[in-house]
């Protein structure tokens, strides 16, 4: 028997300013901008931003839980995200807007070097961000 999915949703709409779009997840509100090149204020976070943001916090919770699931001690997580792309895409020039590639670093404190080996295994297994971003692009990750 298949177990039941779960269903995540936003939903964006725009915002009296020109550039800015205000998006709704289980009721909480928040904004994003646009770039400047599209005409943005970027005051805020951009939606390719929030994508890389997205992935460190997936990384950042998948090593929390697998830790403590593991029996591995684990005095802090800081995972930062990188990604590639050619922004002349997005501006409508003829270019593949889609990211080429993405750089994953985790930075463990408290893990043996096998115990964060079994963490990154445990991110790239179970992340939901990952594990879809890796069918799309290359995904480099590496440890602090």
């Amino acid at each position: 028997m298949t177990a039941p999915l779960a269903t995540a949703s936003s939903s964006s709409r725009l915002s009296n300013e020109p550039g800015r779009a205000l998006l709704t997840i289980r009721g909480q509100h928040f904004v994003t901008d646009s770039p400047p090149t599209l005409g943005g204020p970027n005051e805020a976070a951009n939606p390719v931003e929030l994508m890389l943001s997205a992935l460190a916090g997936c990384a950042t919770f998948v090593c929390e839980c697998a830790a403590s699931e593991l029996g591995i001690p684990l005095r802090a997580v800081a995972v930062t995200v990188a990604g590639d792309f050619d922004p002349r895409g997005v501006c409508g020039e003829p270019f593949d807007p889609r990211f080429q590639a993405f750089r994953v670093r985790l930075a463990l404190e408290g893990p043996d070097a096998a115990q964060s080996e079994a963490l990154v295994q445990a991110f790239k297994q179970r992340c939901p961000v990952y594990t879809t971003l890796a069918r799309a692009a290359p995904i480099e990750v590496t440890l602090a």
